[in-house]
């Protein structure tokens, strides 16, 4: 049989596609230095620690700066010096691999035939589809093919069954509505098929704050970390009978249980879509769909606001999917922008969405006095999400403050010391000097912020879920486990139903006073008799809170209900009074509940206004409410308690989509495009074959010449190259320079030394990390029992003692890597494990090796920083550098 170079040589094709090479889009590489994850330039040189790693790279610039006589840490753990790395050429041109049809001896790409290499073994046979299709079409032949697990065979869980069906609802009303635009008969409409919603990963992480930050507020209450939900949910679709995945969506939920000012916040991380969805039509439709039930389903567990961050990837960049169409372009920020907001916009129309607005508004309008709580002084005030922009902005904004402080100081040390008046100095107002004239209730990164975001600040949209004094109340910690508010649409049909009269009583009385009040408030309000921006915080309470049915719920409610839902909430057209004019009312009259001072910061006095209606509400005697009063109580049954954020759905642990960048790297090592439509059914088949079988290894050693998968017989690793194997057909001819004819790929250093493996027994001991799971939880506990136990005679604990002696065994052994130690590898596996959880900062910890997994952690987070870092300073010079004080 020849071997797949050979084949190549004689100029066989592919039968499937009547095409020879095709190479796939070369593996992007970025430095590990200093100069932050950028990318290695194709054909250009750089440095990496070869065998003992592939995952380590380092460009000619950043390699030159490193020392001589320092240790590196390898992000494997290993330690290496400058003198280890090798030089090597980016420009490596992998393609795609082949097999051949055991029965026509026909070659074609493993892509083509959707060939899972995982599942090859030595005595496994292959048949092409062209010999399948001739001995279907056989007289009296049956075809039994191997059935492949599908997307929909992937467990559902509560989130996304509520997705799916929310998601068909929406398609149901989009056929109906097209139906009706075209005037043709519904069952004529071309119609979305075959696609599938799931969870595919639910995983428990803690998002660390970074250093600069919590070193800076940690005395102010800032949390060292917030505990999350990460979950990425997934959407298929059958394409010619093979699922596709299409739209991938990462989010973040940060329950009850995480401090202030995440609780009880969702932060839609990362979106990304592969243009193949049929019919073209429902493509947007269906994606906004799907985000917008996904709110529905936050919004009912209790969480009160959502978060999105619109930000296009950098040219180049991918974000979930690797290697996108060519004909799919990268949105402009406009047209991101207002994706996001068309689909709020949607989800505000259906009263899932109360209101929406900016982060700036919120936090850094009117001196920060827009925010939940009051007014946002410092950085603590504000949502902390990881890979956000504000995380990575406020390191660099302490750190260029700290600098400046230090110049400043050195120079004052330097200057001589003299007398000078006390109207000498800068002059204030300046950006250098402040003073009394810039708002000094903020601090000097809360201000520098603000700046930087002023220009893009309309990409940071904040959608309301529920109320701001639900929000409020979350905020200070109040217990809310209790709390109850209304839903504006079911209890506007309860009123309607069973309380017409009381409503019509309350209507004519309103409208005989609304004109005499009317005229009344506005001329104190002309006469200046009140503060304009406690106006405008009432305004902006009311609007969002449970109570004002009249200034959001109209829009979710159907046009039958709008009549009789005016005559409560009052109807600007005839002159009626809603609950905002009797707020103003409450805040203007003498006799009101809570007056409201001038002096008075407008947040509070908004909320204080709104306790204010509630017990006007109350005490109805002054402005004859005690109509209406029977209408509400009857309809408080309808109210709808909040839930505790809880998740019902279990933890699904998936290291493939742990995060976006694991994917991407996943899908970058194997070549798993989605560049073409082919390419993108094979990357699908593959990552539902690693989701249904979560022990299978994610990563395949391949040939560096023929480009095979090696998952049978013998593989040849060499010991002195970067992550270079040969198989069984490539090994002689290459090591004995048989092909050096056919080029210099073709050809290996006569002194490298290579290593046979077998691939099989290689691929098993992936099996026993199920079994290895189920004994690492029992040996926790006794991990950091040892570490603070003082032994015998205060502990007579046998397992103690020996624990003990594995923590000296693994200080003392002089086996490098630890790896191949097979005692220091088991101790290493509990370590790692305990690492994950542990949360002692200052390297304090008493486990041997935890500082050090955790470093080796924090190295890879770091990296994820550095790319979300590269992704905000794109967006920094894209609408300019803020200003300097």
């Amino acid at each position: 049989m020849k071997s797949n170079r050979e084949r190549l040589m004689d100029g066989d094709i592919c039968v499937l596609c009547n095409s020879q090479r095709r190479l796939f889009e070369p593996t992007v590489l970025y430095c590990n230095g200093v100069c932050g994850m950028q990318k290695i330039r194709r054909n250009s040189y750089y440095y990496t620690a070869g065998s003992k790693s592939n995952a380590n790279h380092w460009c000619v610039n950043c390699h030159g700066l490193l020392k001589d006589d320092e240790t590196i840490m390898l992000d494997d753990g290993t330690e290496v010096r400058k003198d280890d790395l090798q030089k090597v050429k980016n420009d490596s041109m992998p393609e795609e691999a082949w097999v051949q049809c055991d029965k026509c001896d026909s070659w074609v790409h493993q892509i083509c035939a959707l060939f899972n290499g995982r599942k090859n073994k030595s005595a496994a046979s292959y048949s092409c589809p062209k010999c399948d299709l001739a001995k279907l079409s056989s007289p009296g032949s049956k075809l039994a093919p191997e059935p492949l697990k599908a997307a929909a065979d992937l467990p559902h869980c509560k989130m996304s069954l509520a997705i799916e069906r929310g998601l068909e609802n929406h398609l149901e009303k989009a056929y109906l509505q097209r139906a009706n635009d075209s005037d043709v008969p519904l069952e004529k409409i071309e119609k979305v098929e075959g696609i599938t919603v799931r969870v595919i990963s639910n995983m428990e992480k803690t998002h660390v704050v970074r250093d600069e930050m919590f070193a800076r507020y940690s005395k102010n209450g800032c949390p060292s970390e917030f505990p999350v939900r990460s979950k990425c949910i997934a959407l298929f679709q059958k394409i010619h009978g093979v699922d596709v995945i299409l739209f991938g969506m990462y989010v973040f939920e940060y329950g009850h249980s995480c401090p202030s000012p995440n609780r009880r916040r969702v932060y839609i991380s990362y979106l990304d879509s592969a243009q193949y969805f049929e019919p073209k039509c429902y493509r947007t439709i269906t994606y906004h769909s799907l985000i917008i039930e996904y709110l529905r389903y936050v919004k009912q567990r209790g969480f009160h606001t959502a978060h999105i961050w619109s930000c296009p990837p950098l040219p180049g960049d991918d974000y979930i999917f690797y290697c996108h169409p060519s004909k799919q372009l990268i949105p402009r920020d406009e047209m991101l922008r207002n994706w996001y907001c068309q689909m709020l916009d949607k989800a505000k129309s259906e009263g899932i969405v109360l209101d929406i607005k900016t982060l700036h508004e919120e936090y850094f309008k009117n001196d920060g006095t827009e925010s939940t709580l009051g007014q946002a002084s410092e950085p603590t005030c504000l949502p902390y999400f990881e890979g956000d922009y504000i995380p990575g902005e406020i390191e660099k904004i302490i750190k260029e403050i700290a600098a400046e402080d230090e110049v400043k100081s050195k120079n004052r040390e330097d200057l001589p010391s003299v007398t000078t008046s006390n109207k000498g100095g800068c002059k204030k107002g300046t950006r250098s000097n402040p003073g009394e004239l810039v708002n000094q209730s903020q601090d000097r990164v809360m201000l520098r912020l603000g700046l930087a975001m002023t220009n893009m600040k309309e990409n940071f949209i904040v959608a309301n879920l529920r109320s701001r004094a639900f929000a409020a109340a979350v905020e200070r910690g109040d217990d809310v486990s209790c709390w109850k508010e209304d839903d504006n649409e079911v209890i506007s049909k309860k009123i309607k139903v069973n309380n017409e009269s009381s409503a019509e009583l309350l209507h004519q009385k309103e409208e005989d006073k609304g004109g005499e009040e009317e005229e009344t408030n506005i001329k104190k309000s002309k006469d200046g008799n009140d503060d304009e921006n406690s106006l405008g915080s009432v305004d902006v309470s009311l609007r969002s809170a449970g109570d004002d049915s009249g200034s959001h719920g109209n829009a979710s409610q159907k046009h039958s209900t709008t009549k009789d839902t005016d005559q409560i909430t009052g109807n600007p057209d005839d002159g009626s009074l809603g609950p905002q004019a009797i707020a103003e009312d409450v805040v203007k009259s003498e006799d009101s509940v809570l007056p409201v001072k001038k002096d008075e910061d407008s947040r509070v006095a908004a909320i204080r206004v709104a306790d204010g209606v509630e017990k006007q509400k109350e005490n109805s005697n002054k402005r004859g409410l005690d109509e209406v009063q029977p209408a509400v109580s009857q309809s408080s049954s309808e109210f709808i308690s909040f839930g505790d954020t809880a998740d019902e759905d279990e933890p699904q642990e998936n290291e493939m989509f742990e995060s976006r960048q694991q994917f991407l790297t996943y899908c970058q090592t194997n070549h798993f495009q989605f560049d073409e439509l082919r390419r993108a059914k094979h990357t699908t088949m593959m990552v539902l074959f690693q989701l249904h079988n979560p022990n299978a290894p994610m990563f395949i050693p391949t040939c560096g010449v023929c480009y095979c998968e090696i998952t049978h017989g013998t593989r040849y690793h060499c010991n002195n190259c970067s992550n270079f194997d040969l198989c069984e057909d490539c090994y002689e001819p290459v090591i004995t320079n048989k092909w050096a004819s056919r080029g210099l790929k073709f050809t290996h250093d006569k002194s490298h030394c290579f290593a046979p493996i077998d691939a099989e027994a290689d691929l098993d001991v992936q099996k026993s990390r199920e079994e290895r799971s189920r004994r690492i939880k029992a040996h926790l506990e006794l991990l950091s029992h040892a570490a603070t136990c003082d032994g015998p005679p205060s502990c007579t604990l046998n397992n103690c003692a020996r624990m003990k002696e594995l923590f000296r065994h693994v200080r003392s052994c002089n086996v490098n890597p630890k790896k191949n130690c097979k005692i220091c590898s088991r101790i290493l596996t509990l370590l790692t494990v305990h690492a994950r959880m542990c949360n002692v900062r200052n390297g304090n910890c008493p486990l041997p090796y935890c500082d050090r997994i955790r470093e080796k952690m924090r190295r890879r987070r770091q990296q994820q920083q550095l790319m979300d870092d590269r992704r905000r300073q794109a967006q920094n010079q894209l609408y300019g550098e803020h200003l300097q004080e």
